[in-house]
């Protein structure tokens, strides 16, 4: 694999600014370095265009509601998107990824509800799983009221967002709740185990092997009895059968491109749909940084594209490795 040149910039560029990893230093340190990286590049103008964003709590959960501009050819209720943000279950925010959700509504045609699920260290798992949960059942009950269509519901997420998505898809099963389809971008499924790509990515390219342990002892203590709990490891479920169709996308240069590869084929193993899509010159987290090459830009199209033939009724074709 060969990285991509525009990538191999933005990573030179990191390293010429002395940029630290994004892991080190305090929990404060950390989301004060990502809150500064993310709103300084930010080009309000350039944001997709919504009919609304709304912010709404429900039962202390603090959502962003995102509603797509009107469809005049196309009236009709329309999908609804829960999307979980990305860093690490310790950094991040819906204020932060709101030109992400705002992405998705305006390409998707859909509401969606952005998830600021509370955070470790000081609200350690299974607090972020639980507000997932939270939130998917508010957005059951008031699907119908925003204009969405019930019997399409999907959920969306980044990195450790997609954990939540993934995780949130089998209690949603458990639970009888429906869900149309789920796209997990850069997922991390299993704690448990150290993929190759773990190896071979450990440093240089954004995320770093570093990083993951970090972000194993903030979220849940680096506890080996946790980390093989399905709530924090879906992939260890002892049954993934009855899942939401799946739409994953892993990067070639990420520590994680093992876990959702290996995560797809479990769930192709239990009969789930599934499409699977590798992006061999990119980084985590390349869904949210669709600016960073037309690589990048091109692989957020495709698999929000395939969320949306899910979400459409059209299913998925035959799985390939993009």
């Amino acid at each position: 694999m060969t990285l991509d040149p525009d990538v191999a910039g933005f990573l030179s560029a990191l390293r010429s600014a002395g940029a630290p990893p994004g892991f080190a230093g305090t929990p404060g340190e950390m989301r004060e370095r990502m809150r500064g990286a993310i709103e300084g590049s930010w080009d309000p103008a350039a944001f997709a265009p919504v009919k609304s964003v709304d912010d709404v709590t429900v039962g202390g959960v603090r959502l962003k509601v995102v509603q797509p501009l009107a469809d005049a050819a196309d009236p009709g209720p329309v999908p609804t998107v829960l999307y979980f943000h990305p860093g690490g279950f310790v950094m991040g925010s819906a204020h932060l990824m709101q030109d992400v959700a705002r992405r998705l509504a305006h390409d998707l045609g859909a509401w969606v509800v952005s998830v600021d699920y509370r955070l470790a260290p000081e609200h350690p798992f299974p607090a972020a799983v639980d507000d997932a949960m939270a939130a998917l059942t508010w957005v059951t009950n008031s699907v119908g009221e925003l204009g969405g269509d019930p019997a399409r519901v999907g959920l969306a997420g980044e990195s450790s967002g997609a954990n939540l998505a993934a995780v949130t898809a089998l209690r949603a099963r458990d639970a009888g709740i429906p869900v149309a389809g789920q796209l997990l971008a850069s997922p991390v499924t299993d704690f448990s185990a150290s993929f190759p790509s773990v190896a071979e990515n450990a440093d240089g390219y954004f995320l770093t092997r570093d990083d993951l342990a970090v972000i194993r002892w903030l979220y849940f203590e680096d506890d080996d009895a946790r980390a093989a709990d399905p709530c924090v490891s879906p992939a260890l479920a002892p049954d993934l059968t009855g899942a939401a169709p799946a739409v994953i996308g892993v990067a070639g240069f990420d520590p994680l491109r093992d876990d959702g590869i290996v995560y797809a084929a479990r769930l192709l193993e239990a009969g789930v749909p599934t499409a699977l899509r590798v992006y061999p010159g990119l980084i985590h987290p390349f869904f949210g940084m669709p600016g960073l090459s037309p690589a990048a830009g091109a692989a957020v199209s495709e698999l929000t594209g395939l969320l949306g033939a899910v979400l459409g009724g059209l299913g998925l074709g035959s799985p390939q490795d993009g």
